[in-house]
Formats: structure tokens, C-alpha cells, sequence
């Protein structure tokens, strides 16, 4: 059998063809890689454009501003989450009625939470001097503009997201990534066609970045609850937050889970900033990105599963979860081929990339590469119990490391001498830790659902 034949086969025993479920991830996996390929370009092609607009010093601005503005993103307490595994579980059981309490009650709990901060904001921003903030000496009036344009169509975001949730959780996910594959197209018209007749507009670069994208989640919204989702479009009448408690639980479990991952990847720049100095920090983010490129188109293949997981968790599908950790297992193995090849690659792509500005340490490369090796399992375990809903031991984990993360580093900087490797010898540590801890956890939870035992008794 020639190679090409064999990998042929491989290839087929990865994928699979046996189930309708698995027809469905396997289309969204060949979708979601194209439209998210187109989106990676577009956010390419939005850069050189936006400095065409702006000079450097105003660019740097304008990220800095629309970087803080984006916290806003994760104050929905993991809603997004919690809403996509529970209108997985409703529709796979088609309990329709239970689906619309859940969107109902997330648009509820959403304005409660941005009204507040909306208030606030617009009553503080004025009087705030924001050239201090950002230490620049812009005009006044185009800077509170800008922050004004950017909050509003954030928070608008923040409040129309949980139809992407809907769609990933109905196993849509590339209807999903088309949304936000035309978000990203929309803002390049006006930025290339008006550019040169608005040199030097912050605030036309806001307009055009965060408010017109307002518009395509709106329609898309208003569309689809008026045709594909009108059973459980929301209403005043159906919120009704008690019965929506299994759906806050969960998502505060996950909220503390990507607060822990918000906190582990700012505390580690601030490490390296204080302990080594701002050239460590370029080379330490300049490393993980290299490496972190296997990671993302692993993620696009994940994504699609998540839901599908819930699908079938929900239906007693065991025996599907089963061949398909097997099978994403066995994808995860064939990206450590492709990690081997960035360790031998990275001093040549690095010189191509960033020329000689950064020296790129061997033992740090290796680090790095184990990390992720390691990382790749990790992931795969992870859409599972987040797809199964049960994420108590993600939290709680999450919580630990967080809490040792720094003194560990510290530890490994000042008495063990490790240098710059601590950060990464410390993030192999808690990913080893999570890999064994939640293969443990899915084998008792997958057990416990094939002996058709009470599944809450599980952590």
C-alpha cells in the first residue's frame, strides 16, 4: 500500500461516516476552515489599511482603547457557554419550551448586566481626562468620542452575541463563523473606500470597526428568530430566572474557568516584564504565537464537536462520545508532527518574520514545543467536558493554578534559577496536571452515564 493510500485511510478512520452527528461536524469542520481562513485575511488586510488612516501613535491609541473596551466581552459570566450546551440539550430532547426560558432569561440577565455599566460610564466619561488614561496628547473631544463609539457598539455586541450561541449550540457553527466572517468584511469597505478622505479619524475608524457590526448581528438576529429559531425567540413572558438556575450554574462555572485563563495569560507578560525586562516579553509572546498556531486549527476542528458532545450526552450516545475522543485523540497525535517541524523551523521562520530583532533561546523553543504538545490532549479533553456540561473540576483546577501560578514562577526565577524557561516549565506543570486530571474525570462521568447512575453525584 503506497503512503499516499495510507494516509488516505488514516485520514477516513479520523473522520468517520458512520452517523448523521458525525456528517454534521464533518461539514462544519470544512466550512468553519474556509470562512475562518477568509477571516484571518480580512483581519490581515484591516491593518495596513487602519494605518493608512492613521499614523502609528493614533493606531497604537486606538488598539490600547478598543483592548480595554473589550473586557466588557467577558462580564456575561460565561452566558455564551452556558446558553450554547443548554440549547444543545433542549433541542437534541426537543424541549422547545425549555430552549426559549434559557434565550429568554441570557437577554434578560445581558441587559441587566450592560444597563448598569452603560450608566455609569455615560455619566464618568465625560469628566474623565483620557489623554492622562492613555498618556497621549490627542484632542480631547475625538478621544471621548472615540471611547463613547467604542463602548456603545460593544455593548451592543455584548447584548446580540447570544445568537452565535444559538447557532453552535443548534451545531451551526459555521452559520456562526459566516456571521462573523461578514462582521469582519463590513468595516473594510468604508475603511478603504473613505479612508483617504477621513486621514487621521479615531473616530470614523470606530465607527466602522465596532458599530457597523452592530448592524449585521442585528439583522441576522431579527432573521433567524423570525424563521429558522422562532420557536424559542425570545420573550418578556418566558423569562423566568428560577427555572433558568441549572443554566446560571453552568455558566458560572465556565465564567470562573476563562476568568482563570485571563488572568494566567496578563499575570505572565507582567512576570516576564518585571523579572526580565520588555526584550523577554517580546521574545516570550513572539515564541508562543509561533507555537500557538497549531493550537488554533486544532480549535476550529474542536469547536464543531463541542455541541455535537452535548447532542449526544444528551441522547445517551456514549458509544459515539467514545470513537470520537478516539478519533480527536489521534488528530491531536498527527499535530505533534507539525510541532517537531516548528522546533526545526523556528530559527529560519523567525529570521523571515522579525528579521534579527529577536533572538529566539533553544531551551525556551523546546519548552514551548512540549507545552503545546502537551496542550493538544488538554484541548481535547477539554470540548468534551465542556460539551458534557460538567466543568465543576475545570473550575476548581482553574482556581488552584491561578492562586499558585506566580508564586510558583517566582519560585522557579529566584531560587531555582530557571530564567526565562520558569514561565513555560510552570505551564507545562498545570497543563500535565489538567491532561490526567480530566481523561480521569471523563472515564467517571462517561461510566457513571453508561451504568445510568445519578450523574450530579459526579464533581
Amino acid at each position: 500500500m503506497s503512503i499516499i493510500q495510507s494516509a488516505k485511510k488514516y485520514w477516513g478512520s479520523l473522520i468517520g461516516s458512520d452517523k448523521a452527528l458525525t456528517g454534521k461536524v464533518n461539514f462544519n469542520i470544512a466550512v468553519s476552515f474556509a470562512l475562518r481562513g477568509i477571516s484571518i485575511i480580512i483581519s490581515f488586510l484591516i491593518v495596513p489599511y487602519s494605518l493608512k488612516l492613521l499614523d502609528t501613535n493614533k493606531y497604537g491609541i486606538w488598539l490600547a482603547i478598543s483592548s480595554t473596551v473589550s473586557w466588557i466581552s467577558i462580564l456575561d459570566i460565561g452566558l455564551a457557554n452556558g446558553l450554547r450546551n443548554k440549547v444543545a440539550e433542549y433541542i437534541a430532547k426537543k424541549e422547545y419550551d425549555q430552549a426559549k426560558i434559557a434565550v429568554s432569561s441570557t437577554y434578560a440577565i445581558l441587559l441587566l448586566i450592560i444597563l448598569p455599566i452603560a450608566a455609569i460610564f455615560s455619566i464618568a466619561a465625560p469628566f474623565i481626562n483620557w489623554n492622562s488614561v492613555f498618556k497621549t496628547t490627542l484632542d480631547q473631544k475625538e478621544l471621548l468620542y472615540t471611547l463613547i463609539t467604542v463602548f456603545t457598539g460593544l455593548s451592543f455586541q455584548f447584548i446580540l452575541k447570544p445568537i452565535s450561541s444559538i447557532l453552535q449550540g443548534d451545531q451551526k457553527i459555521y452559520k456562526s463563523n459566516q456571521i462573523q466572517l461578514i462582521c469582519n468584511f463590513v468595516p473594510l469597505i468604508p475603511i478603504i473606500l473613505l479612508g483617504k478622505y477621513l486621514q487621521g479619524s479615531m473616530f470614523f475608524l470606530a465607527i466602522a470597526q465596532t458599530l457597523l457590526p452592530v448592524i449585521v448581528l442585528l439583522i441576522y438576529t431579527i432573521i433567524l428568530f423570525k424563521k429558522s429559531y422562532a420557536d424559542i425567540a425570545p420573550s418578556i413572558k418566558r423569562i423566568d430566572l428560577k427555572k433558568s438556575k441549572s443554566l446560571f450554574q453552568l455558566s458560572i462555572a465556565f465564567f470562573i474557568v476563562q476568568i482563570a485563563g485571563v488572568f494566567l495569560y496578563s499575570t505572565t507578560e507582567i512576570i516576564v516584564a518585571r523579572e526580565f525586562g520588555g526584550g523577554d516579553v517580546a521574545i516570550y509572546v513572539s515564541l508562543y504565537k509561533y507555537y500557538s498556531a497549531t493550537s488554533i486549527i486544532l480549535n476550529i476542528v474542536l469547536a464543531t464537536y463541542w455541541s455535537a458532545f452535548t447532542n449526544a450526552f444528551a441522547l445517551n450516545d456514549i458509544e459515539w462520545i467514545r470513537s470520537s475522543i478516539t478519533k480527536l485523540l489521534k488528530i491531536a497525535a498527527l499535530f505533534l508532527i507539525v510541532i517537531v517541524l516548528q522546533v526545526l523551523l523556528a530559527g529560519p521562520v523567525f529570521k523571515i518574520w522579525v528579521g534579527d530583532k529577536i533572538k529566539v533561546p533553544f531551551t525556551l523553543s523546546i519548552g514551548m514545543a512540549v507545552y503545546f504538545s502537551v496542550t493538544m490532549f488538554t484541548l481535547v479533553y477539554t470540548v468534551v467536558l465542556n460539551g458534557t456540561g460538567k466543568v465543576k473540576m475545570q473550575s476548581i483546577i482553574s482556581i488552584i493554578t491561578a492562586v499558585l501560578h506566580i508564586p510558583v514562577v517566582l519560585f522557579f526565577i529566584r531560587y531555582l534559577h530557571l530564567g526565562l524557561n520558569s514561565i513555560i516549565y510552570a505551564s507545562i506543570l498545570w497543563t500535565v496536571i489538567q491532561v490526567i486530571l480530566w481523561k480521569k474525570e471523563i472515564g467517571i462521568i462517561l461510566n457513571t452515564k453508561t451504568n445510568k447512575l445519578d450523574v450530579s453525584d459526579v464533581i
